[in-house]
């Protein structure tokens, strides 16, 4: 077994069960609001401006996001299709208010499920071959993310198929990041202490903080300088940067 081999084998000895954030950890949509300009042009909608759909696209995201929270997950009239549907909706009608209804709905359908499809998403460099190190060391490796229902349809049209033993969405867990209550569905399923378990995210707040706080430990994926000493022994500037720590460095948790 080579050094590195073994560097990485003893940094994650302890842990039974590392998960993964999956947006801007693993995957990176694809320039969303381009997607947004192309469909809505196949629709025959044209001539948008790309800042009036970038300043509505937020406004109506925030919005919804503070009325309707996790994708609508507690509304009982409003599942995750249709939450995006009246925010695509929303965002249109705020560029363009003369828009009808029915070409507002079918933009919508559209973009529901072009964004599940690898059209809209590439991979993060690095996520690849950190999750196959990862499985091979025979850890159980699960995905922990704010995210509606249809991730695992994304998960598999990007390759992941199969590389996860889990996904857990906070719709599915009725909350979101950094909700310890998140962190602590996997602990209880697979009957794993909280100090057995590793999450890697790119949020400060939501991965580290969330898991930290959970009593997991966490490893911070972010290329900005790290705000705090605890923080910066356990921060990267990206994932390659990571799996190196983990294959040549002592990491005290």
């Amino acid at each position: 077994m080579s050094l590195k081999c073994q560097l990485f084998g003893q940094n994650l000895r302890r842990f039974r069960l590392v998960t993964f954030d999956v947006t801007d950890t693993l995957l990176k949509l694809e320039d969303p609001l381009k997607q947004y300009q192309k469909t809505a042009a196949e629709c025959g909608v044209t001539g948008l401006n790309r800042q009036q759909l970038e300043r509505c696209f937020r406004q109506q995201f925030k919005i919804m996001s503070q009325k309707y929270p996790n994708f609508g997950r507690s509304s009982p009239n409003l599942d995750w299709q249709s939450w995006w549907l009246q925010l695509v909706a929303g965002t249109f009608s705020c560029v363009d208010a003369s828009l009808p209804a029915d070409k507002l709905a079918t933009i919508g359908q559209q973009l529901v499920r072009v964004f599940r499809t690898s059209a809209c998403w590439r991979h993060v460099e690095g996520a690849t071959e950190l999750v196959q190190r990862v499985r091979d060391s025979g850890k159980c490796v699960g995905i922990i993310s704010n995210f509606d229902p249809s991730l695992p349809q994304v998960l598999q049209a990007m390759g992941f198929a199969g590389k996860f033993d889990f996904v857990l969405t906070s719709y599915e867990a009725g909350v979101m990041k950094p909700d310890a209550r998140i962190f602590n569905i996997p602990l209880e399923r697979l009957q794993i202490a909280p100090d057995q378990a590793l999450h890697i995210g790119n949020k400060y707040d939501m991965d580290y903080a969330g898991a930290r706080n959970s009593g997991w430990s966490g490893l911070l994926v972010h290329p900005m300088e790290a705000d705090n000493q605890n923080e910066a022994k356990h921060s990267y500037a990206n994932l390659a940067t990571l799996l190196n720590a983990l294959e040549t460095q002592e990491i005290v948790w």
